[in-house]
């Protein structure tokens, strides 16, 4: 298996990279907590210029068709510089279930304004705070007539709050069903809070909501369905291997720059341990980061190895996660706490990477619950 990146998925890092550091640096991200409630369009339009906001999309409908390593490039590019643009909900997981909508279609306008940078979207799935199990789904969807009527809550749906378009998974007569509602229909009910690292999410209430479009039921659906979930579940671990790269770098920053009786604090063995280990942690993350983006759609697929792989990647980062983010703000002691220091905001962002498509618990247990399985 050949684990170099290619030209094209090098130039891909390097726009990303380069975007972010010129245009979202760390006062950007303070000035972004300080308006949570709207997307920055200027930044979602230049996004969308990039090709981002349909980098998994076909080429058919509009976007680059290409896969979840390369999402995995804008994702580390994203948790490394702290964005709170929806690039996960909008770009990750809703827009590529838009795609082979019949031309002039609510859904094919939708897709169009997203990519385009226009609009954003969300996927809602989550029905609980706690646990992963994308295919649950007590929300019900009942024909009426051409349309369809919603009926049920969400909980926790990233970008749910601000979110032009909503796919919604729902139980209709043929099974699961996707969904697609308008941001502004009648009977729907958006409850948005910001979450710890400046991104915002929302519970959702639907009252007999009317839906624009069904997008897929049955079997095609819950395949669908999986795809993005697991994709999405492969891009949060990108987003926080970023930010722990991120705290790397600050971290050495300060040691070379701090001093403490004479030498800088990196002459100290203890501090320089205590670093090693959080390059080792990084580094194990970084391994499980890009098995899950090489496993995810063979989980999606039903493949009982890749799903495991899905959960012990997912495990591994989140483990990684929380040691880095907390050893980075020991490093820096006191100053590790100042709002307006970096660090503790990257500790913010890993800890919702953390608890992001299942906490380090929901997965352990689905670890278990597989490897107990062929004994049964």
């Amino acid at each position: 298996m050949n684990l170099n990146l290619s030209e094209e998925q090098e130039m891909i890092r390097a726009s990303v990279f380069d975007y972010f550091s010129t245009a979202y640096g760390f006062d950007r991200h303070l000035e972004r907590l300080a308006k949570p409630e709207s997307t920055d369009r200027a930044a979602w339009q230049a996004m969308g210029e990039l090709g981002w906001l349909g980098l998994t999309v076909p080429q058919d409908d509009g976007g680059l068709g290409l896969g979840p390593q390369e999402t995995m490039l804008l994702m580390e590019g994203a948790g490394a510089a702290l964005c709170t643009e929806p690039l996960l909900a909008s770009a990750v997981l809703a827009a590529p279930l838009l795609a082979g909508a019949a031309a002039g279609s609510p859904a094919a306008q939708a897709l169009q304004a997203a990519i385009a940078g226009q609009a954003s979207l969300a996927l809602a799935w989550t029905e609980s705070d706690r646990g992963f199990a994308p295919l649950q789904a007590d929300t019900r969807a009942e024909r009426d007539g051409e349309t369809w009527r919603v009926r049920g809550r969400k909980t926790l749906v990233d970008n749910g709050a601000q979110a032009d378009w909503l796919v919604v998974t729902a139980r209709g007569e043929a099974g699961l069903a996707l969904l697609l509602v308008q941001g502004g229909a009648d009977g729907l009910t958006r409850s948005g809070a910001p979450l710890a690292d400046g991104t915002r999410s929302a519970d959702l209430v639907f009252q007999d909501t009317p839906a624009a479009a069904c997008l897929a039921s049955g079997r095609q659906a819950e395949i669908l369905l999986l795809r993005a979930v697991y994709r999405g579940l492969a891009a949060s671990c990108a987003a926080a291997l970023g930010a722990m790269e991120r705290s790397l770098e600050i971290c050495r920053e300060y040691l070379h720059e701090r001093s403490q009786f004479g030498k800088p604090l990196a002459a100290l063995p203890v501090l320089q341990h205590r670093y090693v280990d959080m390059l080792i942690a990084a580094e194990r993350a970084r391994s499980m980061t890009l098995l899950a983006a090489l496993r995810a759609d063979e989980a999606a697929a039903g493949d009982a190895e890749a799903r495991r792989d899905l959960s012990l990647a997912k495990l591994t980062v989140g483990r990684s996660a929380r040691h880095v983010g907390g050893q980075a703000i020991q490093v820096h002691g006191g100053m590790g706490m100042a709002y307006e220091y970096p660090i503790g905001h990257y500790y913010r962002k890993l800890l919702c990477c953390d608890t992001a498509f299942g906490s380090q618990d929901d997965h352990l247990a689905l670890l278990s619950e597989s490897l107990a399985a062929p004994a049964a």
